[in-house]
């Protein structure tokens, strides 16, 4: 009976666990500063979208009211970006840098009600996936992951999002930004 439960116990710690967005995450690797170098290119510039919501807004996963969401980034150098948001009833401030430990593009954020939100960005293929970690004043977290999918040809950048909005699971969002010029 004990080389048993030794045998479950054992088997029990070599399976990896499996998450229910585990197959969102296939073909993820780490980021290069050559990658950062892209992710910048496809980001910057004015864009703007009809949004079900903004990742750290209190609308987050509201399925009736669009609001329009204006995002500025502005390649600063070969090490920053820097964003500027508005749309609702708030503004972000951000700034996007390449993090060589974590392997990453990091985006930080601040919004003018206090939301912090970090996001790690790694490259999906030719797109990227994202985990969002997000503070609240209130004290309450939410944390989230996407696919974001841009189209430099068209100046599309698609955000699926998914993951836990605080109200409750955000199955799955889409929102649609347009770029207004580089």
């Amino acid at each position: 009976m004990k080389k048993l439960l030794l045998s479950v116990l054992l088997a029990s710690i070599s399976i990896n666990p499996v998450f229910a967005d585990h197959h969102k995450k296939q073909d993820v690797r780490p980021a290069s500063k050559e990658d950062f170098i892209r992710f910048m290119k496809s980001s910057q510039g004015m864009w703007r979208a009809e949004v079900l919501s903004v990742i750290g807004d209190r609308s987050l996963g509201n399925k009736k009211d669009k609001t329009t969401y204006y995002w500025h980034s502005v390649f600063q150098n070969s090490s920053c970006m820097t964003s500027l948001g508005s749309g609702g009833v708030s503004s972000t401030r951000g700034v996007t840098f390449y993090d060589p430990i974590a392997k990453a593009v990091i985006r930080t954020a601040v919004s003018s009600d206090g939301t912090i939100s970090r996001s790690t960005h790694m490259p999906k293929g030719d797109q990227w996936y994202r985990e969002t970690k997000i503070s609240k004043p209130d004290g309450t977290s939410v944390k989230l992951n996407s696919d974001v999918i841009h189209n430099d040809e068209e100046g599309i950048t698609t955000i699926i999002i998914r993951g836990d909005g605080g109200k409750g699971s955000v199955k799955e969002q889409k929102n649609v930004w347009y770029r207004q010029h580089k």
